[in-house]
């Protein structure tokens, strides 16, 4: 007799499930528990929900650079890997799809996207002409 057979099912665990919608973007769904403590919670957020407001940021000078926000991702994985991520992950192309289009390997492109292969300027523009970018974003300099 299997173990899932010998255990008694006494309550199923209930979820509610929530989506959460950006503009411009796929929405994301979410199973969470059913539980008094959990409904507590959301009921507390969709009540003291605001609309962000127009001007967060006034001006160009308030903003943070995203190099500046990225440090730790650009140290591990290069700036052109993490262009190249991005960029890609824009397009909606894995990594296999998009290295068959430009006739390198998926290993490569791996190692490419993880920081650990420089991009020549060869392979820079046949990625950037499937990705729709500029050639120069994915040499590091």
């Amino acid at each position: 007799m299997s173990v899932h057979t010998k255990m008694r099912r006494t309550r199923t665990q209930s979820y509610i499930k929530v989506t959460v919608g950006f503009p411009g973007h796929k929405p994301l769904n979410y199973k969470i528990p059913n539980t008094t403590n959990i409904k507590d919670k959301l009921a507390d957020l969709l009540e003291n929900w605001t609309e962000p407001a127009e001007d967060l940021i006034t001006s160009w000078e308030q903003a943070i650079p995203w190099e500046q926000v990225a440090a730790d991702r650009i140290a591990k994985y290069k700036q052109a890997g993490l262009v190249l991520r991005g960029a890609r992950y824009r397009e909606g192309f894995s990594q296999k799809e998009l290295a068959k289009r430009c006739g390198i390997s998926q290993d490569n492109l791996s190692r490419m996207e993880n920081g650990k292969r420089a991009i020549g300027e060869k392979t820079a523009k046949k990625l950037a002409k499937a990705l729709d970018i500029d050639y120069r974003l994915l040499i590091e300099t």
